[in-house]
């Protein structure tokens, strides 16, 4: 979607292909899953809807699983505790 130079008049983003492609634009440049709508709706009038529903089709960030072998360390730890004492 293009950006409007119309003195800082903003488009609106309810074209769910327009709408992936600036979400995957963002994300690709850094930007959070949380701060998405944030950055988006600087620049556009934003379809809240539809922009959860493209959030929601996305697949899972890596971080969720990483959460498993965090526990799983975690437990690994208990082990060496209970072997010292």
């Amino acid at each position: 979607m293009h950006h409007s130079a119309d003195n800082g008049i903003k488009n609106r983003l309810i074209d769910p292909t327009s709408m992936m492609t600036e979400v995957l634009r963002l994300m690709g440049k850094g930007v959070p899953r949380d701060r998405v709508a944030v950055e988006l709706s600087r620049l556009f009038y934003v379809d809240v809807d539809l922009l959860n529903a493209v959030l929601r089709a996305l697949p899972k960030p890596a971080a969720q699983t990483s959460g498993a072998s965090e526990s799983q360390r975690q437990s690994q730890g208990d082990g060496k505790n209970r072997a010292a004492a």
